[in-house]
């Protein structure tokens, strides 16, 4: 390119991390702590991938593009806010609890899935039973399946808890319904319990998830630790996360390119030696952490290199979307901090003002919908007013309540889809070109598309590096 600028740094030439998302940020991040001189390039303004707030202009008022939530046994992603000072953003529940609508029966029955102990055995203990039997009591209470059903959630429970990785691994191929079928779980109970945890934590329903991939939700949340399964909620905006990431990274002299969207990787036959931007820069670099969505990621590689193992696997993931509604009313429509709903127009349901401590009236709320495939092309109108529906059947505390605003945020590329198969398209971070590594949520961590995920991967990423002396 005759017009180009080359920015050559020489020998100390900079560690390119190219995305400002979880991964990105967390591989950049254990660089600079090593000592490592690092540039992040990131396309949009501002860092935090999928994971980001917005400002309503019109409501004064901090939004996030999808609401999130964590969990005790997400320790890296835990470990990461604190790194970044950011831990007091999350306020855990002291013991999982999560209550549960059927808008279609009588009376709205709510139930509660729950990880307390009851209370006779409280006195002895807050967690005298072991996971997963700690879920017992709970689960012999939730009103929304059967008897007969719940007596045969034990022929899936625990086979899960006693399978080894060996063995869960080699049922990659097979959906996570067909397994649950397999094990004396009718469609019913998939629907009303298992996808009830399968369509937020994966973002697709049973039949879509890999039986590898839902088994190692239960295993993490519900098989090992008694408080693993414990939930998160974040009592600030998103933004506030990839801030302090940002002012981290600044502090340990890392160079921070936001706008800046890289659209080539310079090479020789045997590594990557730079990166160009958009606006036509050359930068010479040490070594490149590639910390994007996969078709991003492919599409940056050299056309030589695209055939090469594991290159090409990138090119076969698929994506699932997520739409969130924001949704501003005149009165409190709920108590509780969040519910579930067995309807797929409604999912999950939080209450933002009081999770965020937001002067009331009016309310916010938001409804997450995962695995919105049918929702993510429509136009917002028709999204708003069958989300609206939902809603109302779902919460009672809604009649006479006037919907004042809403906001519709579509994820339509969310995440990467964790179908029977595509466990060997999840590529490691070290790959053939000795300076480059891959990291992002879809690589191989075991994780589904989550923030756990994306920090595991750019940890990963990040110690390849440093292993090899980047």
């Amino acid at each position: 390119m005759a017009n180009a600028t080359v920015t050559d740094y020489g020998a100390d030439a900079p560690i390119a991390v190219v995305g400002g998302g979880l991964a990105g940020l967390s591989a950049a991040l254990d660089l600079v702590e090593a000592g490592r001189r690092v540039a992040l390039f990131e396309r949009r303004p501002y860092a935090g991938g999928k994971a980001y707030s917005f400002e309503d202009p019109n409501h004064d008022v901090v939004l996030d593009n999808g609401q999130h939530i964590t969990m005790r046994c997400c320790t890296e992603f835990q470990e990461f806010l604190e790194r970044i000072g950011c831990a007091d953003i999350i306020r855990y529940q002291e013991h999982l609890e999560v209550a549960v609508i059927d808008p279609e029966s009588p009376g709205h029955r709510v139930s509660v899935i729950s990880g307390q102990q009851p209370r006779a055995l409280g006195r002895l203990g807050p967690y005298l039973l072991p996971a997963p039997l700690h879920m017992l009591p709970s689960i012999a209470t939730y009103e929304h399946l059967s008897v007969g059903e719940k007596a045969r959630l034990g022929f899936a429970f625990l086979p899960i808890r006693r399978m080894s990785e060996f063995e869960r691994l080699a049922l990659d191929r097979q959906s996570f319904a067909r397994w649950l079928s397999e094990h004396h779980q009718s469609e019913r109970v998939i629907e009303r319990f298992w996808d009830l945890i399968i369509l937020p934590t994966c973002n697709d329903r049973c039949s879509d998830v890999s039986a590898t991939q839902g088994i190692q939700v239960f295993q993490q949340g519900f098989s090992h630790e008694a408080r693993a399964a414990d939930i998160g909620l974040f009592t600030g905006g998103l933004g506030r996360v990839a801030d302090s990431a940002v002012e981290q990274l600044q502090k340990r002299g890392a160079q921070l390119e936001l706008s800046t969207s890289v659209d080539g990787i310079l090479t020789n036959d045997f590594e990557v030696t730079g990166i160009r931007s958009s606006g036509g820069e050359q930068t010479d670099v040490s070594a490149v952490v590639l910390a994007l969505p996969p078709k991003q990621a492919f599409d940056l590689l050299p056309a030589q290199w695209r055939r090469r193992e594991p290159f090409w696997r990138l090119s076969q993931h698929e994506v699932s979307p997520i739409v969130n509604v924001h949704m501003q009313w005149d009165r409190q429509v709920m108590r509780r901090d969040f519910v579930g709903v067995l309807d797929s127009d409604a999912q999950f349901i939080f209450q933002r003002s009081q999770i965020h401590g937001w002067p009331t009236p009016p309310h916010w709320i938001s409804v997450s919908l995962s695995g919105a495939h049918d929702l993510v092309g429509l136009p917002q109108a028709e999204i708003v007013a069958r989300v609206e529906r939902a809603v109302r059947r779902a919460l009672r505390r809604t009649a006479g309540a006037t919907l004042l605003a809403t906001r519709v945020v579509k994820e339509s590329e969310a995440t990467f889809r964790p179908k029977p198969g595509m466990n060997a398209h999840r590529v490691r971070p070290k790959t053939p070109i000795g300076n480059l590594v891959l990291a992002g949520a879809w690589t191989a961590t075991g994780w589904p598309a989550t923030m756990e995920s994306a920090v595991r991967s750019g940890r990963a990423a990040a110690q390849v590096l440093l292993e090899d002396g980047g």
